[in-house]
């Protein structure tokens, strides 16, 4: 036997077959990962995953990290604000109120200009920005906006019902301090992590994914809300702890029920 020969084919089968693993490694990491604008690495096993459990995926997935912060907030009393509630029915409710308008005020047809129509009615109107996904045909919702970012915990529901503002129920808070600012996690890994905990099931559609501030509310003067990606799918929202990656909190969908009784 040509041992030299033979050894010489030994040595070029291995180093093809060293190619041929790399390559191998090389693509199957071409198909796990998927480089966006921003540099994050989405794996294209996500989609996979949606597609294996039927799952429509009907928001954009949000890139952006940005650093937040836990905020320490305090509900606000509306004692000194009856000015802007005079002649309306006023009703304390949890950490709100519910304002029942003497006389019906006309809706725009533009849901995100309602709180525009009852402005004189509304303390603190000009801190609030409408959540479109969080609206029905009935109430539009608006949440109060800190630093830029919606506070889940403090929305107003504005009441309509043929053509006609009918009135509202508001929390609001003042934010009293902040401790120091984290980037939060991806938009992708707190998505993943309801997939992967079984949150969102076979055959539901994932409709939103924003990032903003929730809290669990308890009695006690001071709040902390915490930074929170929050994932509408469905018939369930769930917040997501920004910093922490743990699931803050499930709620149903069914919406806005402080107002199911008025008219």
């Amino acid at each position: 036997m040509d041992w030299s020969r033979a050894k010489t084919i030994l040595i070029v089968t291995f180093l093809l077959l060293d190619v041929f693993l790399g390559y191998q490694t090389i693509s199957s990491r071409n198909r796990d990962v998927e480089i966006v604008p921003q540099g994050e690495l989405i794996p294209s096993g996500f989609e996979e995953l949606l597609q294996t459990r039927q799952i429509t995926l009907e928001a954009e997935v949000p890139k952006e990290t940005p650093e937040m912060h836990y905020i320490n907030v305090r509900f606000t009393n509306f004692s000194n604000q009856l000015d802007k509630f005079a002649g309306q029915a006023v009703e304390q409710r949890g950490m709100g109120i519910i304002v029942q308008l003497t006389e019906p005020v006309a809706a725009s047809e533009n849901r995100g200009d309602l709180v525009k129509n009852i402005e004189r009615y509304v303390a603190f109107a000009q801190q609030y920005a409408f959540d479109e996904q969080r609206s029905t045909a009935g109430i539009g919702r608006y949440v109060q906006i800190y630093q830029q970012y919606p506070l889940f915990s403090a929305p107003l529901d504005i009441v309509t019902s043929e053509k006609k503002i009918r009135g509202y129920h508001q929390i609001h808070v003042q934010v009293i301090n902040q401790g120091i600012g984290r980037k939060v996690i991806s938009a992708l890994t707190a998505v993943r992590t309801l997939l992967d905990n079984g949150y969102i099931r076979y055959g539901e559609k994932i409709s939103g994914i924003s990032i903003g501030y929730y809290g669990h509310m308890y009695d006690a003067d001071i709040q902390v809300l915490a930074p929170v990606w929050r994932v509408i799918h469905t018939g369930s929202i769930h917040y997501v702890n920004g910093i922490t990656g743990a699931i803050e909190q499930a709620v149903p969908l069914d919406k806005n029920k402080n107002f199911t009784n008025n008219k």
